[in-house]
């Protein structure tokens, strides 16, 4: 009997003691100042978290814990907040599974608001993760969710300063950072539940911009905390980028742009003719650095995704620029407005020294090629920049080879390799062998693969003519080498787009690059003489017949530039194809379309993000538009039907795939063959 009166006593006394004095005792601001309501609240507040636990335990109830741990985090003191945690540490044998809900609210107190406290916490945080190493997950999970910060949808001003925080905000996190890489030093095996997590919680893609580009930030910070994890956390990063990306088709980001530059002509011609410059400056702020290029930063973009992908292609341009130049920490990004040309454009200083400035390049001698950005590579760290071009090289891979409809995410790695061009060789020779000529990988990496090797080759400003020729003949040869094998095989030697995709692929790469570098390759007769060594009329006149398969306007150019060149002669395969095109009899409605065209997919189109596109601007080659006499004497007449493929004139056509399949700048007149 004595030992069952034992427990009812004890029990007893427990009762007789209020639950929880703080509560009435915190909204009398009088006596929390008093020393003696310290003593008192700390000496029964050792006596209540363990009553507390206790009684959780007993009851699985919660509600009589949740008003206690609400007074705590609002009105709560310092002292008071570090002294519940260092009963909590001392409690940790009691904080089993059936404990696990207490946790997680008591994880909710914002414990990061100051040193003293975030230390306190993290030393609660990694007790229980190392007593109870099954809290590691939702332990990790309530961490990142202090990296994503709530934010007003009707503020103006996140938008427009999107990824800025305050001191405040930096700081506390930066120690929600170390807490999550204390986890993970003190129990290794939570690597794995670290980046579930970081992907589980990176906010929806539709989520605010301020949101995302705070996340984005606080993963490339953790990357620099944990540098062998700084592949996956890319990887969650660009994925995310990507997805975004698919969902901005270049359509609408051109639509965007055409209806603001409207909306400014009107409104500069209901003003006056003369103001016209100043309205364009109120739009766009343009300056000019040492090398004489024109750097223009637009404002905001009106498009929601649109720029929500413009921010995060400027923290991960800037993080690419600072890793190569040996700056480990990533830098917060400034305000995003139309003075971001400024900081772009005027000498940074880190940790006071000068720093090579984003945006700037230097140019070769004769000013048609960039070399580089500002430095010239003397500020590079080189070993960093390897790892980091390994890194999203692998990334590169994995998540943007294998997307057909990316618009921009894919310049980061052009940027890269801009930044040091020797990278170009290395990328190019994994692209054909890696990706293109592995027979293992399937039709569409394959293609491209190809289409990113002919883009790169045309949009590169710093790829150099050799490099330019070097890569052509080796395609070449590769097609040459495949029409002999299936000049032997005859069986297959017929036109079929499935069957010969990547043939079609190859030869489509070749006529685009030529078409768009022709200039170099008719400098002079000895240059002409590398053009004639391709033996582009064999492709050409193939039974395989890549002009009737490949992308008609690329098919027009380059049928242009080799008539003018005397290279090959293709009008006449062309009128055949498309005599062979026309249906002799009515259409079967229930048989399925089989493609009989590749598509047009060239990854480095025109970059249309305004913000984020004064890294790109510089590096970046637009077409020079085809040779005047070919506009005027060859000009092309289209007698077949509407329903016929429009043969484009070269003049009017610029070299902008990103409307793929179909094109947005036609000839209003019908043009002829002569």
């Amino acid at each position: 009997m004595s030992s069952d009166r034992t427990p009812r006593s004890r029990k007893e006394v427990t009762s007789d003691q209020p639950i929880m004095p703080l509560t009435p005792i915190l909204k009398k601001t009088s006596l929390l100042m008093s020393p003696t309501f310290h003593k008192r609240v700390l000496f029964n507040t050792n006596e209540n978290v363990r009553s507390l636990i206790l009684k959780y335990i007993e009851t699985n109830d919660l509600s009589h814990i949740n008003n206690v741990l609400k007074v705590l985090s609002t009105s709560g003191s310092q002292s008071e907040l570090i002294y519940w945690l260092s009963q909590m540490t001392e409690c940790v044998s009691l904080l089993d599974r059936r404990t696990d809900k207490l946790i997680m609210e008591f994880l909710k107190i914002p414990w990061y608001k100051s040193g003293e406290l975030a230390a306190a916490a993290d030393n609660f945080i990694i007790t229980l993760v190392t007593a109870h190493n099954y809290y590691a997950y939702p332990v990790l999970k309530q961490l990142f969710t202090f990296l994503v910060p709530d934010v007003d949808e009707d503020d103006g001003n996140l938008v427009k300063d999107a990824g800025l925080l305050t001191e405040e905000e930096d700081s506390f996190c930066q120690r929600a950072l170390l807490s999550i890489v204390s986890i993970h030093n003190h129990v290794p095996m939570s690597q794995d539940n670290l980046l579930v997590i970081a992907r589980k919680c990176m906010p929806y893609f539709k989520r605010h911009v301020h949101q995302q580009a705070v996340y984005t930030y606080n993963l490339l910070h953790l990357a620099s905390l944990l540098p062998h994890l700084r592949r996956p956390l890319l990887e969650i990063i660009i994925t995310n980028m990507v997805t975004i990306d698919v969902h901005t088709p270049r359509s609408e980001l051109a639509v965007v742009d055409e209806e603001e530059e409207e909306d400014d002509e009107s409104s500069d011609e209901e003003i006056f003719d003369m103001d016209v410059e100043d309205s364009k400056e109120k739009q766009i702020t343009s300056a000019q650095d040492s090398s004489g290029v024109t750097t223009e930063v637009s404002h905001i973009m009106n498009h929601k995704d649109g720029n929500t992908l413009d921010v995060l292609m400027a923290i991960m341009l800037q993080y690419v620029h600072d890793v190569c130049h040996g700056i480990k920490k990533p830098r917060r990004s400034t305000k995003l407005t139309k003075d971001s040309a400024v900081r772009l454009l005027t000498e940074q200083l880190i940790d006071g020294q000068s720093v090579c400035q984003e945006g700037k390049v230097r140019l070769s001698i004769d000013d048609k090629r960039s070399i580089g950005c500002a430095c010239g590579g003397i500020e590079h760290d080189i070993e960093a920049l390897k790892l980091l071009f390994t890194e999203l090289k692998e990334v590169f891979s994995q998540i943007i080879l294998c997307t057909q409809f990316s618009s921009h995410v894919q310049f980061l790695i052009f940027y890269l390799i801009a930044l040091r061009p020797g990278l170009a060789t290395i990328f190019l020779e994994f692209l054909r062998i890696k990706k293109f000529e592995d027979p293992n990988c399937s039709r569409d990496v394959r293609r491209n693969a190809m289409a990113y090797i002919g883009s790169l080759l045309a949009r590169g400003k710093f790829i150099p003519f050799s490099h330019v020729h070097s890569c052509l003949e080796i395609i070449c040869m590769w097609c040459n080498s495949y029409l002999d094998n299936q000049e032997r095989v005859r069986a297959t030697n017929y036109e079929d787009l499935q069957l010969h995709s990547p043939f079609y692929s190859a030869c489509q790469t070749v006529f685009y690059v030529f078409s768009f570098r022709y200039r170099e390759y008719t400098e002079n007769s000895k240059k002409l003489d590398l053009a004639r060594s391709l033996n582009l009329e064999r492709l050409v006149l193939s039974q395989l017949n890549p002009l009737q398969v490949c992308a008609p306007p690329i098919v027009n150019n380059f049928a242009a530039i080799a008539r003018r060149f005397q290279l090959a002669y293709c009008y006449t395969i062309m009128e055949n194809n498309k005599r062979l095109g026309i249906p002799s009899g009515p259409m079967d409605e229930s048989k399925c379309i089989v493609q009989t065209t590749l598509d047009m997919f060239f990854p480095f189109d025109p970059y249309l993000l305004q913000r984020s596109k004064v890294y790109i601007a510089n590096h970046y080659r637009e077409f020079d538009g085809l040779p005047e006499d070919i506009a005027q004497k060859e000009d092309i007449i289209e007698e077949t039907d509407e329903a016929m493929d429009i043969i484009i004139s070269p003049k009017s056509f610029d070299f902008t795939y990103g409307s793929s399949p179909g094109f947005r700048k036609l000839q209003d007149e019908p043009l002829s063959i002569q």
